[in-house]
């Protein structure tokens, strides 16, 4: 059941345990003043920070389904560890994402469904099949995706604060980046050729679910938006006909060669469905 996308916290004690793992680093939050603009471009921000809080929700979802992966396939125990702190950046960064929200004035109205933020794997796969799904998916597709794509937004953010968040949050994501290719290092001499082709399918399978952002032909401009490109760049993002091409990008320039020198190539005939021509 779809439930709206709101959180809590609690202080005291766990806030306590919680900063010992992952510190504040009390960014400027008051330099944030949303009076200063206008309520069109506030709906609009505050609809793309919901987007990045939620999505910063489901990676912990993510992640948590890797680590209890990992456990299920004995994988080396410093690899867990390693994949477990990242649990806690997650947090954080749904914690900064939701903090920015509330100099824009809140977040906007999005629900989700709470059994569905984690990748579902197939019943009947052994522990390691899992594993390697899972690593794939998370760590060779969403992790390097999200990164990808938010970098350059980040480059282009003129607001200190907000561009302090993207900071922040992209510097965990760089550790975050490494998961997958540690995890297959270990992984890679108990994979047989069929594994491997079955990892190509799901990375295929995976890689679908973001086509559709730049399938869609954008037509509104961003002056019949209520909100300018300076604007956009100011409080985090970009232009809807520039991210297009740039999730495309990401996909076709970084994503598909990193899985194919991996070992597990997406078909041709897969990468025309994904990317067209």
């Amino acid at each position: 059941m779809s439930e709206l996308f709101a959180l809590e916290w609690s202080g005291g004690v766990a806030e306590h345990h919680f900063r010992r793992a992952r510190p504040d680093d009390e960014l400027p939050w008051e330099s944030l003043d949303a009076r200063k603009y206008s309520a069109e471009l506030l709906a609009a921000a505050r609809e793309v920070w919901t987007g990045v809080a939620l999505s910063e929700y489901a990676a912990i979802a993510a992640f948590s389904e890797v680590v209890g992966a990992l456990v299920a396939a004995r994988a080396p125990l410093d690899l867990i560890g390693m994949t477990s702190d990242f649990l806690a950046d997650e947090v954080y960064h749904v914690e900064l994402a939701s903090r920015l929200l509330m100099q824009l004035g809140g977040a906007a109205p999005r629900t989700f469904e709470p059994t569905e933020l984690a990748p579902r794997t197939a019943p009947g796969l052994t522990p390691l099949e899992r594993a390697n799904e899972l690593a794939l998916r998370v760590g060779c597709i969403a992790e390097p995706f999200a990164s990808a794509t938010a970098v350059p937004m980040m480059r282009e953010t003129t607001h200190p604060l907000v561009r302090k968040v993207y900071e922040t949050i992209l510097r965990d994501e760089a550790r975050h980046g490494r998961f997958g290719r540690l995890y297959f290092d270990w992984a890679n001499d108990k994979l047989n050729a069929s594994e491997k082709e079955r990892l190509g399918h799901v990375a295929a399978s995976a890689l679908s679910s973001y086509a559709s952002l730049w399938q869609r032909v954008e037509t509104a401009s961003t002056r019949e938006l209520g909100w300018t490109p300076a604007d956009a760049h100011e409080l985090g993002w970009i232009e809807p006909s520039r991210y297009a091409p740039l999730a495309r990008s990401a996909v076709r320039d970084e994503i598909l060669p990193h899985l194919a020198a991996m070992g597990f190539p997406v078909s041709e005939d897969e990468k025309r469905a994904l990317l067209g021509g």
